[in-house]
């Protein structure tokens, strides 16, 4: 099927099956860390750079079932910022990888200019 095609039948949403509390998020945080190659010390890392001062456990926490003794609830805005802080910091390190790759380029280029105009015997 192309983007142009319509698809067999009309998009529905699918039914809610849980309540959602906004104050006990760790669920969704769980899923997304299965459904993504995200590492906690990469959130970690990434919530530290953003200014929040997180811990190990803490972040632990968020990763255990509510019936663990470790568990304390997440909240939206927790994870959203979590995941706010996580984009940055991927769009810094791309940033920073362009801009290394651009120095790059541009010394080559300068080594060729200087090569150039070496004198030749």
């Amino acid at each position: 099927m192309s983007d142009f095609d319509a698809p067999s039948r009309e998009y529905t949403r699918p039914p809610m099956t849980r309540g959602v509390d906004p104050q006990r998020m760790n669920w969704l945080w769980q899923l997304i860390l299965q459904a993504t190659d995200l590492d906690p010390n990469e959130v970690r890392a990434a919530l530290v750079a953003s200014g929040v001062a997180v811990t190990g456990k803490r972040l632990h926490s968020w990763e255990v079932n509510d019936q663990d003794d470790a568990y304390f609830p997440l909240s939206i805005a927790e994870l959203e910022r979590n995941l706010r802080s996580v984009v940055a910091m991927k769009k810094q390190k791309a940033e920073a990888i362009d801009a290394a790759a651009e120095a790059a380029s541009v010394g080559v280029v300068v080594d060729d200019d200087a090569a150039k105009s070496e004198p030749q015997e």
